[in-house]
């Protein structure tokens, strides 16, 4: 990269993963050598809270010898789940090399974690325990580092009791008064915290085998504010109240609406059984699919925004034709961008499609718009997380 990256130095996990995501859902990963190199990259990242001691815990930091961080770690073990989920016959090196790091690291995660958390009293009920997360030692308290948590754990079997309690009812007090979620309490409503909480909340209820509209939160409006965040001229999200559009909200926006859509709906995204560490028998919960919730879904069975509009706004206006993708017109390209714009693009294909015939909902019919299916929960290919939930949950 150019010198002039050197201000992304924190932030190498991210760029891997932005730019391996994306081509995952353009279906060309690079070749096994490059694979291989990535997980060592990604394993220099990793720092021991202790020293060389692993039995203190420990996460991925933005580089060598950073400190460890909540969203460099969920970074890493996304952009590592992505390889570990390659076909091992085309992969079979990096496949195995990335899962092995992944099983000796998630335990030491987990202990990390753990020195993350804030206890509080909440403000809402009496004598009701309210736990948000750091997102480092000695750092912010929001609800990204709950769902960085929730995400990383929930794929590598590790999300235990001990961890949740309290969880659900930090991200429900982040419900600001638009409808929307901020990143603590009483904060302005985002795109960015709404998708953090909903995914947090998703995976929580999800394991303890209970429905999303069961938390507390206002569906009602969260569901108003959300899509009154499409734009009608351009088609694409805005991020807040008043404010333009941008590319990458096509996945924060459009990818919140998703999961709210796959609520007790959508087989094809319940990546099956859901354990905890705290499941002496190992039995997991199997949750049971309800009726499709009225609150997420339009007339047709579909998603609560037009999603062929959202996909005209990604191939017209988002992407560059000298390749990657953007904010906006007049805006350069960028690795994040083009990350959250295909990952948008993806959900909106293919979400609910099972309703009308696994068809991708596509703005122009063309085979050669079809991407990858995402998982709008964890944003990884969807056989990416079922490899993952197979290896770690059985």
């Amino acid at each position: 990269m150019p010198g002039s990256y050197i201000s992304l130095d924190s932030s190498k996990p991210w760029i891997i993963y932005w730019t391996l995501h994306g081509l995952d859902l353009l279906d060309d990963l690079p070749d096994e050598e490059t694979l291989i190199n990535i997980v060592h990259t990604l394993e220099a990242c990793w720092t021991n809270v202790n020293g060389e001691d692993d039995s203190q815990g420990g996460g991925f930091g933005g580089g060598n010898g950073q400190l460890p961080h909540c969203a460099t770690s969920y970074a890493a073990v996304n952009a590592l789940s992505i390889i570990a989920g390659c076909d091992a016959e085309d992969y079979p090196e990096a496949s195995e090399l990335a899962l092995s790091l992944l099983r000796r690291k998630r335990r030491a995660m987990l202990k990390w974690y753990l020195t993350l958390r804030y206890e509080r009293k909440g403000d809402n009920v009496d004598d009701t325990m309210v736990c948000g997360y750091r997102m480092h030692h000695d750092g912010e308290v929001d609800v990204r580092a709950t769902y960085c948590i929730c995400s990383v754990c929930s794929l590598l079997n590790i999300l235990t009791e001990e961890l949740m309690d309290g969880m659900i009812a930090h991200v429900v007090e982040c419900q600001s008064y638009e409808g929307g979620f901020g990143g603590e309490p009483f904060a302005e409503a985002h795109g960015g915290y709404t998708f953090c909480a909903l995914g947090a909340l998703q995976i929580l209820t999800k394991a303890r085998g209970e429905n999303l509209e069961d938390s507390g939160v206002n569906y009602t409006a969260l569901r108003d504010w959300l899509v009154n965040r499409q734009m009608g001229y351009e088609g694409g999200f805005q991020g807040r109240c008043n404010k333009l559009v941008d590319g990458c909200y096509t996945f924060w926006v459009g990818g919140a609406i998703a999961i709210l859509g796959l609520d007790g709906s959508e087989e094809q995204f319940d990546s099956g059984v859901y354990t905890t560490e705290s499941d002496p028998d190992n039995s997991g919960v199997q949750r049971t699919l309800d009726e499709p919730s009225k609150l997420v879904l339009d007339d047709n069975g579909g998603l609560l925004y037009d999603q062929k509009l959202l996909q005209r706004y990604v191939l017209l206006c988002a992407q560059d034709v000298n390749g990657g993708l953007r904010d906006k017109p007049s805006k350069p390209r960028d690795f994040y961008h083009t990350c959250y714009n295909l990952s948008g693009f993806s959900a909106s294909q293919h979400v609910l499609s099972s309703r009308s015939g696994n068809k991708a909902v596509m703005y122009e019919d063309e085979d050669k718009n079809v991407l990858g299916v995402t998982h709008p929960v964890y944003n990884i290919r969807l056989e990416r997380t079922k490899f993952m939930i197979r290896s770690f949950h059985n």
